[in-house]
């Protein structure tokens, strides 16, 4: 039976799990910088969220509120997703972490886009 799980990433996790890009080597130096910067973020609001399917990271989705974004856009009241990544289509993977983006951002009282 497959088991999937949702990872809400911390400054702690982030120590022992990483963050995580198919272009990232754990010891260059983009990895340690990306991590550095997602600490900072972190305390802004950044969410990290990783879906992790039978102990393996099958997807993840970066998000912040839109005022924080390290993109340049004017959206206060908004979430802007950052990053958002999955190791296979068809699967759902994109779907549950969008839902997850969203249901947040539902809780937090952000706004609706009308797209």
């Amino acid at each position: 039976m497959t088991h999937i799980e949702i990872v809400e990433m911390d400054g702690q996790l982030l120590e022992g799990i990483g963050s995580f890009c198919l272009r990232s080597k754990k010891k260059s130096g983009s990895y340690k910088g990306k991590n550095k910067w997602l600490h900072q973020q972190f305390e802004k609001g950044l969410r990290y969220v990783q879906l992790v399917q039978d102990h393996q990271q099958v997807g993840f989705i970066e998000y912040t509120d839109a005022e924080y974004s390290s993109r340049v856009v004017h959206a206060e009241g908004y979430i802007m997703i950052h990053c958002l990544w999955v190791s296979a289509v068809g699967k759902g993977y994109g779907t549950q972490l969008l839902q997850k983006c969203i249901d947040d951002a539902k809780q937090r009282g952000k706004k609706e886009s009308r797209c």
